[in-house]
């Protein structure tokens, strides 16, 4: 449901900015959403540098100029017109929610240390708070909009799920598959003597817990089922090799393998029960960016937007 704003936050996000330039707002008003103005500068400030050089342009160029400052535009119309929405619906955050949001957007650097890192990119203190703040409030929005239509959202049914994936096959279709579990350690050395221990006998899993790392702690080594295009182009050789067999080992920019291969499969359409969940969750994210192009429609007829079409065409 979020989908049709990501962009739009993306773009905004409080570390998406670049230098203000001095602007009066009212000499530079490019539009004007209810009673809130958007100005030369918060356009601008979307901009590509390359969009800012001076320079003669052909023609497919300014056309692809003129729709990209069209579309910026219209996320920062969007943008004003939830904020707005969020006000009128009193949504508002606490302390802890800014906070919280703050800190995880400083990413573990220390206070001085973020406000230097805000200081090379250009951005304000103030302004990336602010960003922040709307941000979050949006979201918030948007959540509550998701909830009120998970209330009364008709279930997707089996039926559907079906008519869906008999209709869409070919997106279901896949290559050869093999199921894999590895071993992967940091050095040749160690490697071959792993290698050398299962080729003599060695359990494979236990041989896994002696020698894990801690990237494979969560998994156990199991790559699942993988098609040729998902793994590094050294595996490719496992594709002729036998089910239980073991693999040499591979060295790979990863670290050195050694790979058994559990299970394999033949190019195939995937079973309808073992993407049905996929299926759900497609049809149901469908639904709710339907239900919010409608209602994003609906506060768009009701929110007054108006555009300084000449103004517009001299941004660059």
């Amino acid at each position: 449901m979020k989908q049709g704003i990501i962009l739009l936050i993306i773009l905004l996000s409080p570390l998406g900015g670049c230098v203000k330039k001095e602007v009066d707002p009212l000499r530079a008003t490019v539009a004007l959403v209810n009673d809130e103005i958007i100005t030369v500068e918060e356009v601008s400030a979307l901009l590509p540098e390359e969009n800012q050089e001076e320079g003669t342009k052909d023609s497919t160029t300014t056309a692809e100029n003129a729709l990209l400052k069209r579309e910026l535009l219209n996320q920062l119309i969007d943008r004003k017109m939830l904020l707005q929405e969020a006000s009128r619906l009193n949504i508002k955050l606490s302390e802890s929610e800014i906070s919280q949001q703050i800190n995880l957007l400083q990413d573990g650097l220390d206070e001085k240390a973020f406000t230097q890192r805000l200081s090379d990119l250009s951005i304000a203190r103030i302004d990336w708070e602010k960003a922040t703040r709307e941000n979050l409030i949006i979201e918030k929005l948007l959540d509550q909009l998701a909830r009120e239509d998970e209330e009364n959202t008709v279930s997707i049914s089996d039926e559907m799920l079906h008519n869906y994936y008999d209709n869409n096959q070919e997106q279901w279709r896949v290559g050869k598959q093999l199921k894999l579990r590895q071993i992967v350690v940091d050095n040749s050395e160690k490697a071959d003597m792993i290698h050398r221990s299962i080729l003599n006998g060695a359990d494979f899993a236990e041989t896994w817990k002696i020698n894990m790392r801690q990237a494979e702690v969560k998994n156990e080594g199991d790559m699942g089922y993988v098609t040729q295009s998902e793994i590094p182009i050294e595996f490719d050789p496992l594709f002729k090799e036998e089910i239980g067999s073991i693999s040499k080992v591979i060295k790979t920019p990863f670290g050195y393998h050694i790979v058994m291969i559990e299970d394999k499969r033949p190019e195939q359409i995937l079973p309808f029960e073992e993407i049905k969940e996929k299926l759900h969750q497609t049809l149901l994210e469908r639904k709710r960016e339907h239900i919010f192009s409608k209602w994003i429609e609906k506060l768009r007829h009701r929110t007054e937007v108006r555009i300084n079409e000449e103004l517009l065409k001299t941004l660059s």
